[in-house]
């Protein structure tokens, strides 16, 4: 307990009484530290700041941090002598320079106002200095404790700016238990302002009441906050009741009522209360403006918010950077990405610097309309911008370049976002995980997944839906049983989308009792199958047992749990065709609308094929116009298809003619295009009987069928362009014919048309196949000097073919001059050094090129390490 001792004004606390503390004249009254404090000791032995008992020791100097210097005095503070530690009479002028020196004043006040000063400007520095200032207050003896009035105060108001209720219900908590200083009307109205703000109006009123126990009087202030509070409950109406309420308690409607009312309206959608609230208004705020410019962005009233927003500037005031925000998420979100990076510009010229959260909402929205290099430029402009890109950032990028079919530029943003000290997370190799496996690289996919592991991260369902439905598509069915049976000891349970894919791969490898009995297991699981489950059963009671088995299964079983969809019927539909029962086909057709399923372009499609290979055409290009008329996209097949038809009796000018009509994305015309186009011409040049199939079409044509065929287009006004040449020349590359590539380059360059990424690749694996390494080379370089980046299946082809014809320095020259940074390098030991030098029996030169990998620093991974050191252990 507390004592006064011989009249000199030493206070000393017992230090069995209930705080523990001990507290010295000496400590209480001791003055601040010359400006300059001693330097450490010279020792190199001495502890640092890194350990709490370290820096409980050592006297911190002016370079120490703020939450270096808060984590000391935290140490000290739970040390059982820390009233005697030296570095205490140094610690306000090193934790708060411009805090006046107040030698008056006992230390544990300063040493608390200084925590608060310090703590101030960052989130995260106040949680530290939160429990100072309650440890420093319990120590104080009760004379002592109002003063640290002004430093709860200060603490109060920067947690309220943060926003952090938690630690001010504790900080409350302790000053209504350990008073004085106890909490003050303005104590009562900053945490109830906070409570409302977190919709918590249960609590901000139980406050309330306690407020009016303790003797304070609501004030305007505490009837603004429960305004907001009432409207983020969604209680409006009781909100503008209490508004209307405050001139008869005798507190005027100031622009901060009329704020907060119109906030909460704005909040729950009532943006025309809110814009008719905000015209009673005498001179709004800035505040208000920026309310309204959210709410109308929310509303979809975009054009309004930007009225406000163009109202803010003319009277001379700096926007908010949330009035910015709301107009450019909008813009996002109704897909004007452009009008959305112009308002980033306009905030930049405004000395606004946008949010990270801004920002990625761009990124995401050019990526979302494939405009990678736009959204490649928003990102580089961020940093400029000072604001640093976080995962969802980078992952809005994988996520694009993933879409594209961009595998390898969505790979080396791995390698960045690490680099810049952003660790990927789970949707970040989920994205890239279920791209290798679109690609059909479901080796580097396992890759990928060890990769994730080794950072500690858990796969999911969806990591492992991707996987099992890679290997059922790439005909893998026991692999993909085998990973399925092991997801329960891997504590992952499969749900709907695992089973269905399953269900697939057991169909299309004809284990159609491994289906059945897994579709038992699925439902006894507790999943309802849907049409997707279904559907690859359908189709194998079509093919065996005919057509009508199918509708008999859908018309018995899917009717009784699961509605049919436009998916079931088109399988029915399309055996029916095939069986010749057209009267069938169409009565089942008017069923399928009937019960709501729209015909899609696979069913007008199948219909389509069917005229066609009876002759048709008429029927058949009425199906193409009903398709327009019900605004069904005409994609790539059912443009083939008619031109198959028109091809196939004669009609190459209608055929070709068909190109013209080919423009979107989605109907661009690929190499079966072209292959049907061929066969007809080949058909006529060889006067065979029988109709070539699409490997002996590219087999057997020569550059004079190609070179016919352009005339043809040309005579039809369709101009053999980029997309002409790549389907072709992929095809001639796929087959090795190095001389019908390089006289259509050739050809291409007398067109001026230049070469793409893809032709660029189809061809320096061609040259690679026909051994022509050189030429190889010199279009790899070609390249890259037009800003294209190479596939690692070039480079893989390309060492691999000159280490086999004794050309290794040439190989070793090659690999070291790469731009292997554009890569990732786990990717370039996966698909260069262990799938072709290592696999190809090229193990030795490995060692060497890892080496140069490391020194470029393009260092893998240790998972990646690992995998290296197996593939070497079992080929050697």
């Amino acid at each position: 307990m507390a004592r006064w001792e011989n009249g000199a004004g030493v206070w000393r606390l017992d230090p069995n009484n209930g705080d523990g503390a001990v507290c010295s004249r000496a400590l209480l009254t001791s003055d601040m530290p010359p400006a300059s404090p001693p330097p450490p000791p010279q020792n190199p032995q001495s502890p640092s700041l890194t350990s709490p008992m370290a820096s409980s020791r050592s006297v911190p100097t002016s370079s120490a941090s703020p939450a270096a210097l808060l984590a000391h005095l935290a140490a000290v503070l739970s040390t059982p002598n820390w009233f005697v530690h030296p570095s205490l009479p140094h610690l306000p002028a090193l934790l708060a320079p411009t805090l006046p020196q107040m030698l008056d004043v006992p230390l544990p006040v300063r040493l608390a106002a200084a925590a608060v000063r310090a703590a101030a400007p960052c989130r995260h520095l106040l949680g530290l200095s939160l429990p100072i200032l309650l440890r420093l207050h319990s120590f104080s003896p009760p004379p002592l404790r109002p003063l640290f009035n002004r430093p709860f105060g200060s603490l109060l108001t920067h947690l309220s700016r943060f926003a952090l209720t938690p630690l001010m219900l504790r900080l409350f908590a302790h000053m209504h238990l350990h008073s004085p200083p106890a909490p003050t009307g303005a104590t009562y109205n900053a945490l109830i302002r906070s409570l409302c703000r977190r919709a918590d109006l249960a609590r901000a009123l139980r406050y309330l009441s306690l407020m009016v126990r303790s003797g304070w009087h609501p004030g305007a202030y505490t009837f603004n906050s429960l305004i907001l509070g009432y409207c983020r409950t969604h209680q409006a109406n009781a909100a503008r009741g209490l508004f209307d309420k405050m001139p008869l308690r005798g507190f005027r409607q100031d622009v901060v009522s009329y704020a907060a009312m119109i906030e909460g309206l704005s909040e729950i959608g009532r943006i025309d209360d809110a814009l008719e609230l905000f015209r009673e208004m005498e001179q709004p705020d800035i505040h208000t403006y920026s309310v309204l410019v959210k709410g109308l962005c929310k509303a979809g009233r975009g054009e309004e918010g930007l009225q406000m927003l163009h109202r803010i500037n003319k009277c001379r005031w700096r926007p908010a950077t949330r009035a910015y925000a709301s107009v450019v998420d909008l813009w996002c979100r109704e897909q004007r990405v452009v009008e959305a990076e112009g308002m980033l510009e306009e905030m930049s010229d405004r000395g606004l610097v946008p949010s990270v959260v801004t920002c990625t909402a761009v990124v995401n929205a050019y990526c979302k309309k494939g405009r990678m290099s736009d959204a490649m430029r928003v990102f580089e402009a961020m940093k400029l911008r000072w604001c640093k890109p976080n995962v969802w950032t980078y992952n809005a990028l994988v996520w694009g370049f993933c879409k594209e079919g961009k595998v390898r530029r969505a790979m080396a943003l791995l390698n960045r976002m690490r680099a810049h000290g952003v660790e990927p997370d789970i949707v970040t190799y989920n994205l890239l995980i279920r791209a290798q496996c679109v690609t059909g690289h479901i080796e580097s996919a396992f890759r990928l997944l060890r990769l994730m592991e080794g950072d500690s991260l858990s796969p999911d369902v969806y990591t492992y839906n991707a996987l099992v439905d890679a290997l059922c598509k790439g005909g893998k069915i026991d692999e993909a049983c085998s990973l399925f049976d092991s997801l329960e000891d891997r504590g992952i349970k499969p749900n709907l989308v695992t089973f269905n894919s399953l269900i697939y791969g057991l169909c299309k490898g004809d284990q159609v009792d491994l289906a059945w009995s897994l579709l038992e297991k699925m439902v006894s699981t507790g999943f309802t199958p849907n049409s997707y489950t279904y559907s690859p059963l359908i189709e194998n009671l079509c093919k065996m047992k005919g057509a009508k088995e199918g509708l008999s299964f859908i018309d018995k079983v899917l009717k009784e749990s699961v509605k049919p969809t436009t998916v079931n019927y088109t399988i029915v539909i399309d055996k029916l065709f095939k069986e010749g029962n057209y009267g069938l086909a169409k009565k089942i057709w008017g069923q399928m609308v009937s019960l709501g399923c729209d015909p899609d372009a696979v069913t007008y499609t199948t219909s389509m094929r069917a005229y066609c290979n009876e002759g048709k055409l008429v029927e058949a290009e009425n199906i193409l116009s009903e398709m327009n008329n019900s605004a069904v996209a005409v994609d790539t097949i059912a443009y083939n298809t008619l031109m198959e038809g028109h091809a196939s009796i004669g009609q190459t000018d209608r055929a070709v003619s068909i190109l013209k009509h080919m423009e979107n994305v989605a109907s661009m015309p690929n190499q079966f295009t072209y292959t049907i186009l061929l066969r007809h011409l080949l058909q006529r040049r060889l006067a065979e009987g029988g109709l070539l199939n699409v490997a002996g079409v590219w087999k057997t044509t020569e550059l004079t069928d190609i070179f016919q065929l352009f005339e043809i287009m040309k005579k039809n006004s369709i101009v053999p362009n980029t997309n002409t040449y790549s389907a072709i020349l992929e095809r001639f590359s796929e087959d090795g014919r190095s001389k019908e590539v390089t006289s259509l380059v050739s050809r291409m360059n007398d067109d001026n048309i230049s070469l793409n990424e893809d032709i660029y690749t189809a061809i320096i694996i061609c040259l690679c196949k026909s051994k022509q390494y050189s030429y190889a080379w010199m279009l790899l370089r070609s390249m890259i000097g037009h800003g294209f980046v190479p596939q690692l299946m070039c480079y893989q082809h390309l060492l691999c073919g000159l280490i086999s014809e004794g050309q290794a320095d040439m190989a070793k020259q090659i690999f070291g001059n790469s731009r292997w940074k554009d890569y990732n390098p786990d990717e370039i030991v996966w698909k260069v050094i262990i799938d072709g030098l290592i696999r190809k029996g090229h193990s030795v030169i490995c060692r060497d090129m890892i080496s140069r990998l490391e020194q470029m620093n393009c260092r893998p991974s240790n998972q990646t390490y690992a995998m290296l050191t197996e593939e070497l252990s079992t080929r050697e």
